[in-house]
């Protein structure tokens, strides 16, 4: 067990996760959120000597500069420490009279950060490519140093020495945030999006920690449920109007929307029509349809004749095998089938996602798989990286940080690079999530011109997401402040259509005070 000890600021579990990255197989927790108890910096109970703790914070020794430390122990024994000195432009800028500024929390944050990344970088040998950044949306980054002023070069030396990314993750960045930035709004633009969300599946996958409903347990509920979406969409797109927003991109996600049977799916489109599609110039329209064994030749045609210009099919591997093993209900045939009847009624924006590091997979596997993929010629790949959480049903079963796979996400990841390379396709989105094998990431491609908007703007967050269904979230962002406010649905069925006035009330409420 290692214990993170951070008194000084309230992030300690943000550099809780940090040092997992180095000890992907340990338990990491914060002594601060552990109930050990600690008080004024001391910690009040003992700890099993074989444990290890981890403790770091800064100190103001001279007018220019503060100095970062951290320390590693075992047992009253000091295993390694280190300290650096940061220059700061003035005192006034990390203490200021009033509270810290925000200037003042990044620069001490990342202080710390760094400080503990290059302490486990000495003590261990590891370097991981991401550094000390654990945040999932490092491209809003990157936006943010180019909001400051920062040029090509400067951005660059921050990624590298206050982040500590190696260059290809730096450069990676970069790249998505050139790509992305004649997409993004402007300051002054009224666009906004739609999510909603269709939480049910016809079976789980081993992997997934989504939380969803089979939707042959609730099949008597559906006809309510889109009744109560139609409410709740109908209620914020008049007022949207009214206040004259513009909705551009829809998304329809999950779950598995298609997995509705086809009159339900039917009445579920006209409801977008209707209220949606009829009042805004919309840009794009996805629905993920995941897996290809929710979808048949008639769904096709119903989506693309309500509208929809981007699908979301995804394989995670072509090895019938694998899928097999991790609970994918539908053959190697069927995908290719669906993905050549969609291409017949004329869609020409198809999205397909793979998962590195799938048990039993190798480098061999996903060469398979990205050859396959490949030959069905998708304007869109999804490269997600295998994070097995609490949730997933692999989670007891599956050793994710077992020594063998280490390195292997990363071979699989190269293997992907060359035929996305060979499919004529740049990094276009880009996000990360906890329990990461080898640290990686999730990354988007797309053949110039088909990335997914709705994509760019929901890591960006500086626009609305009006979210509708059970589970969803959305996000109201407010420029001048430069904040998200977030507006929760309750996520279980029964509760959400029992109080769906209550759902509505909420939105309107933000909608009124707007």
């Amino acid at each position: 067990m290692i214990w993170v000890k951070a008194s000084q600021v309230s992030y300690d579990n943000e550099i809780a996760e940090l040092v997992k990255v180095f000890y992907p197989g340990e338990q990491v927790a914060a002594l601060s959120k552990s109930g050990l108890g600690v008080e004024d910096g001391k910690i009040h109970a003992d700890l099993p000597v074989e444990d290890m703790v981890l403790e770091t914070g800064y100190t103001r020794e001279h007018s220019d500069s503060l100095v970062f430390f951290a320390f590693m122990q075992r047992g009253g024994t000091l295993l390694c420490e280190h300290k650096q000195a940061v220059p700061i432009q003035s005192m006034k800028d990390i203490f200021p009279e009033a509270g810290q500024t925000r200037k003042s929390n990044r620069l001490i944050k990342n202080g710390l950060k760094g400080c503990v990344f290059d302490l486990l970088t000495r003590h261990t040998g590891k370097h991981p490519k991401w550094g000390a950044m654990t945040g999932i949306r490092p491209v809003k980054l990157v936006h943010e140093m180019r909001s400051r002023g920062l040029n090509e070069a400067d951005t660059r030396q921050e990624l590298l020495q206050v982040y500590k990314l190696h260059p290809e993750k730096a450069d990676l960045l970069m790249r998505i945030a050139d790509i992305q930035k004649p997409l993004l709004d402007h300051r002054e633009d009224k666009k906004a999006s739609v999510y909603i969300h269709i939480p049910f599946c016809s079976s789980r996958c081993h992997y997934c920690s989504f939380p969803s409903d089979l939707i042959s347990r609730v099949s008597d509920k559906m006809q309510a449920y889109l009744e109560c979406l139609g409410l709740e969409i109908a209620a914020v797109m008049e007022a949207l109007q009214r206040k004259g927003a513009q909705v551009d991109t829809v998304y329809i996600g999950g779950g598995t929307p298609t997995v509705l049977e086809h009159s339900h799916l039917e009445k579920l489109l006209k409801l977008v029509r209707q209220e949606i599609l009829d009042r805004f110039p919309i840009r794009e329209y996805t629905v993920e349809a995941g897996r290809p064994d929710s979808l048949d030749y008639r769904k096709l045609l119903q989506l693309k004749e309500y509208g929809v210009n981007r699908l979301s099919i995804n394989p995670q591997s072509m090895n019938q095998e694998t899928l097999d093993l991790i609970g994918r209900k539908h053959t190697v045939e069927e995908l290719v089938q669906v993905c050549r009847q969609a291409r017949e009624i004329g869609f020409d924006c198809i999205n397909m996602d793979v998962i590195l590091g799938l048990p039993g997979e190798t480098g061999e596997h996903m060469e398979h798989t990205m050859k396959e993929i490949a030959a069905l010629h998708p304007e869109n790949i999804t490269v997600h990286t295998l994070a097995v959480k609490r949730a997933s049903a692999f989670k007891e079963s599956f050793a994710q940080y077992d020594p063998s796979r280490k390195g292997l996400a990363e071979e699989m990841a190269d293997v992907c690079q060359k035929w996305i390379d060979k499919l004529g396709m740049a990094p276009y989105y880009l996000y990360r999530q906890k329990y990461m094998l080898d640290h990686l990431e999730n990354t988007g491609y797309a053949v110039p011109g088909k990335e997914c908007l709705y994509n760019i703007h929901f890591m960006d967050e500086k626009r609305d997401i009006w979210a509708f269904g059970a589970g969803a979230s959305s996000k109201i962002y407010y420029p001048r402040e430069d904040r998200l406010e977030r507006i929760a649905n309750v996520k279980n069925l029964d509760e959400y259509l029992s109080r769906i006035g209550e759902m509505i009330e909420k939105k309107q409420n933000v909608l009124r005070s707007g």
